[in-house]
């Protein structure tokens, strides 16, 4: 247990750095962009943004995963595969340079035919990007890995600061993100010393196929129903509601970027040597659903009491209309967080169909909450519609995990989270009152929230069995 544990905690470290690096460097500059740009305008770059995620998981094509869970791939394999990325990443950015055409139609804006190739470069780099970070993650050197992001985010935050600043606009964030990929690839590209072959031999694309396949299709179908919600409300409600959703949602995702940039990119290269030790996985995956729990329940509660001032204090009194929708939403933080192991798990188990047929069910629930909240009114109600279906998933996802992969009990499951809620329960009634004060600076109500959290969560580890548990944990 102490091997894969140690790896786990170094993972984690490196990767915190390397991820939260990029938050704080993307933060920064979101926040100069909310007060230089009005929702209408950051809404068009949202749009840019929704879509340009669909086409990097094109030119992915599950080849990472796949790649870290084969075990038989040679040095030559790695170069040929290199030599397909390429190509397709090629071809994908072109692609995505005229799919500006088409977003012009559907949001009868011309300025996406000039957005998508310019941003075409980006999907190019970090195409070209996949082979070189899947062979490093599968070395398990997580600290070459994120020290490349780290350098990344900087260099890309930095340009995308001055660009902001000196009237850059909406291409402010867009060049960011490609001066980021660029020098992340150029960096994993010379650690890893991948250079492209005269060759394309099928055979190292045969040895993934099968697994690349189930993941791509399992990637797509997440990505469906994570943005969904940003492509319908765009093109139904208009940019200026799509803005002020997006901003409630996106910082909603902050905690679950923790856990699936985090932990989850972690988990499969670390537990993908046990995928026969159902037993050891199992209880691996129980152990990390509590941690998660413990960590996400009052977190959901903070932020959902919080969310007014904390949407103040971020992005100013313009972006007041994406209060309510970040609280509904923030109630599920939790599950989020949890749910995010379960694609590293079931791939960790080589269980790539299972987690296929797992994201076509999610999938099919989330879109339907997000259709049903669209024909009920307003962007409240598709938060409410949502907060419903990642309910539903959420015993959906884990269901079928635990009968179909670990063979485990449900109610083994549902005791990790008896103690997370108590904790929960505590923040709640110790933060409620504060909304019934009226703090004349939103500053100093933030802080003191964000005081009084800490305080509690800390309190709770100590003076219960949480201490001991966790300490537990990180010795095996």
């Amino acid at each position: 247990m102490s091997k894969p544990i140690n790896e786990l905690k170094k993972g984690i470290i490196y990767t915190s750095i390397g991820t939260y690096s990029g938050f704080i460097l993307q933060l920064i500059i979101s926040m100069i962009l909310s007060r230089l740009l009005t929702p209408k305008e950051y809404g068009v770059v949202a749009i840019v943004q929704v879509f340009i995620l669909f086409f990097m998981i094109m030119v992915e094509s599950g080849m990472g995963p796949a790649i870290i869970q084969n075990k038989k791939l040679t040095d030559s394999d790695y170069r040929i595969l290199f030599n397909f990325s390429g190509i397709f990443a090629f071809v994908v950015a072109i692609l995505f340079g005229f799919f500006g055409l088409v977003l012009s139609l559907i949001y009868k804006n011309p300025i996406y035919q000039y957005l998508t190739w310019v941003q075409a470069i980006s999907v190019l780099f970090n195409g070209l990007n996949v082979v070189p970070t899947a062979v490093l993650n599968k070395e398990k050197r997580f600290k070459e890995v994120n020290a490349s992001t780290l350098i990344a985010n900087f260099a890309g935050g930095l340009i995308g600061v001055l660009v902001a600043l000196l009237g850059g606009g909406v291409y402010a964030l867009i060049l960011s993100s490609i001066i980021s990929s660029g020098v992340n690839f150029f960096i994993n590209r010379a650690i890893t010393r991948l250079f492209f072959i005269r060759k394309l031999n099928l055979s190292a694309l045969r040895k993934i196929l099968k697994f690349s396949i189930n993941q791509f299709g399992a990637n797509f179908l997440a990505y469906f129903s994570r943005n969904s919600d940003n492509i319908l409300i765009g093109r139904f409600m208009g940019p200026a509601i799509l803005a002020n959703y997006n901003k409630a949602y996106s910082l909603l995702m902050l905690p679950f970027n923790f856990s699936i940039n985090i932990i989850g990119v972690v988990l499969q290269p670390v537990l993908s040597e046990y995928q026969d030790n159902v037993d050891f996985i199992r209880s691996f995956f129980l152990k990390m659903v509590h941690i998660l729990a413990l960590v996400g329940i009052p977190l959901s509660i903070f932020f959902s009491l919080s969310a007014k001032q904390i949407i103040l204090f971020m992005y100013g009194p313009q972006w007041s209309d994406a209060i309510m929708p970040f609280s509904i939403l923030s109630l599920t933080i939790w599950i989020q967080m949890v749910i995010s192991v379960n694609g590293a798990i079931l791939q960790s188990r080589n269980h790539s169909k299972i987690y296929l047929i797992t994201q076509i069910l999610y999938a099919t629930i989330i879109i339907t909450s997000i259709i049903i909240g669209i024909l009920w009114g307003d962007i409240v109600k598709v938060a409410i519609c949502l907060t419903i279906g990642f309910t539903i998933n959420f015993f959906v996802c884990f269901y079928r995990t635990l009968k179909y992969s670990l063979y485990g009990k449900i109610s083994d499951f549902l005791k990790e989270f008896f103690s997370p809620f108590i904790l929960g329960g505590i923040v709640l009634l110790a933060l409620k009152p504060f909304n019934y004060i009226d703090f004349q600076n939103n500053t100093v109500s933030i802080l003191l929230r964000v005081l009084v959290f800490i305080l509690i969560f800390i309190l709770y580890i100590f003076v219960t069995p949480e201490k001991k548990r966790i300490a537990q944990m990180l010795k095996k």
